[in-house]
């Protein structure tokens, strides 16, 4: 399974960057571990955030991810999800 990142938000008084995006098929279940695709490089997820009424409507999901990786929550990155 594969997240593409479409639209990142940095809120100061979040945990980290607020990232939402689709996967290629199906949703996660609980808090997924990701990889970067073009580095291999680790992409902390801190937590799946609740939907909103657009995410609902269009399927997308929305990540918190730790301010240390903020190198790869770029928009039109993808992540792949280990195993």
């Amino acid at each position: 399974m594969q997240f593409d990142v479409k639209e990142v938000f940095d809120i100061p008084t979040r945990g980290g960057p607020i990232v939402v995006g689709s996967t290629d098929n199906g949703d996660f279940v609980g808090v997924p571990r990701l990889r970067d695709s073009i580095t291999g490089q680790p992409v902390h997820v801190l937590g799946v955030d609740h939907p909103t009424p657009r995410t609902m409507r269009t399927g997308e999901t929305i990540l918190v991810i730790e301010r240390a990786d903020a190198e790869y929550v770029q928009v039109g990155r993808t992540w792949i999800l280990e195993r």
